[in-house]
């Protein structure tokens, strides 16, 4: 009895052997057509009239991508968003008391917080040059044009409102600025042969050709300033990517 059922068992572990090494030996080929999803993360440094603004932060970036079959050249969409807490301009100062507090209704000093926020958008065209045996792992060079816009942020009191700087007021301060921008990101980008792998790191600049976009400057006392501005932001980003292959497209590699 004990061999009868001993044969089976064999049969069985040798059959998932065996099927176990053919997945090795099999890989998906990476050259179908596919939509991409992007999603990564980094610092950014401002530079040019931002640096003026701002200091440094961290973005996380988003986007499609359609990439055809048997090619490295790639159409999409991309979006980043950049934060932090570096803000150098003081738009309440002309709240603040002499020890530099902000009275909230409750006649206490109100917590509010001062943050960078950025938005930029717009369609994206990428290439990757390859770089050894893998035709969709290399040098990746992306454009894109599009829009920016920043702003500071007026991170309130959880406990008590400042009147000054109510829904209606709160506009007035936070230098809301826009414009035409260029992104451009070079660095490596992997699609892996087994799908699984696959990521990009490396580093981005975006320039807007920006202006003040608010009626009224409150802190100013009049609108804001009708000269341009030539905003940068450098950054160093990674991320992942998530394919959606089409096609079957499967080839075995023996070694």
């Amino acid at each position: 009895m004990q061999r009868k059922l001993l044969f089976p068992s064999i049969f069985i572990l040798l059959l998932l052997s065996f099927s176990g090494a053919a997945q090795g030996l099999a890989g998906a080929k990476n050259l179908d057509r596919a939509v991409l999803m992007h999603l990564g993360y980094g610092p950014i440094f401002s530079s040019g009239d931002l640096q003026d603004r701002f200091g440094n932060g961290f973005s996380l970036d988003g986007g499609l991508t359609w990439l055809p079959a048997n090619s490295n050249l790639e159409l999409g969409f991309r979006v980043q968003f950049g934060f932090g807490d570096q803000v150098k301009e003081d738009v309440l100062a002309g709240l603040r008391t002499s020890n530099g507090f902000v009275i909230g209704n409750q006649r206490e000093p109100a917590d509010i917080q001062l943050r960078q926020r950025q938005i930029f958008l717009g369609p994206a065209l990428g290439y990757t040059l390859k770089i050894g045996k893998n035709q969709r792992a290399g040098l990746h060079l992306k454009t894109s044009v599009g829009y920016f816009f920043h702003r500071i942020r007026l991170q309130e009191d959880a406990v008590q409102n400042v009147p000054q700087l109510n829904d209606e007021l709160s506009a007035g301060y936070d230098r809301l600025t826009g414009g035409l921008a260029i992104h451009q990101f070079i660095g490596y980008q992997q699609l892996a042969f087994d799908r699984r792998l696959n990521f990009y790191l490396g580093a981005e600049m975006t320039a807007g050709f920006t202006k003040g976009l608010r009626t009224f400057d409150i802190p100013l006392g009049t609108p804001p300033s009708s000269e341009g501005r030539t905003d940068i932001v450098l950054g160093l980003k990674a991320g992942l990517i998530i394919p959606f292959y089409f096609g079957e497209g499967r080839e075995i590699f023996y070694r």
